[in-house]
């Protein structure tokens, strides 16, 4: 059985996006379904170019499959936390977070003394209502 876990330590260079997507899609490919796997591929590719955009410092991603869904983690050495972009349809970048935000079950940044971790979760659908609504009638 492939191992659980996962790490890759890369520069703040544009070839990285590229290198962590294959990466990432090997080590996955053989533990989750096609779908979850490319929404955790599409999830870190916008966490590493993130880090290669506003942090400019090497980066630590890791992995964690359990139970059907990936914990994706990059660790960069900025303290900077960066936030979703109001959306701007005229904006040519700007819309990585918006996107982790919609595929992810969650996100969020832990910062640590020499920079932050910026993690999601990404699993496959559910059919159950978010927690803060619920249903009031079928079809």
């Amino acid at each position: 059985m492939p191992g659980r876990s996962w790490a890759l330590h890369l520069p703040a260079l544009p070839w990285s996006c590229r290198r962590a997507r294959r990466e990432l899609q090997r080590f996955l490919s053989a533990q989750l379904p096609e779908p979850v796997v490319q929404d955790a591929v599409l999830v870190l590719h916008e966490l590493v170019a993130n880090g290669v955009d506003h942090a400019r410092t090497p980066m630590r991603l890791t992995a964690r499959v359990c139970d059907g869904s990936v914990r994706i983690g990059v660790r960069d050495g900025s303290r900077v936390v960066g936030r979703p972009q109001p959306p701007d349809a005229t904006a040519a970048r700007g819309r990585g977070l918006q996107i982790v935000a919609n595929v992810a079950r969650r996100w969020g940044v832990r910062p640590h003394p020499a920079g932050k971790t910026t993690w999601a979760e990404v699993g496959p659908p559910t059919d159950a209502p978010a927690a803060d609504l619920r249903v009031v009638g079928s079809v």
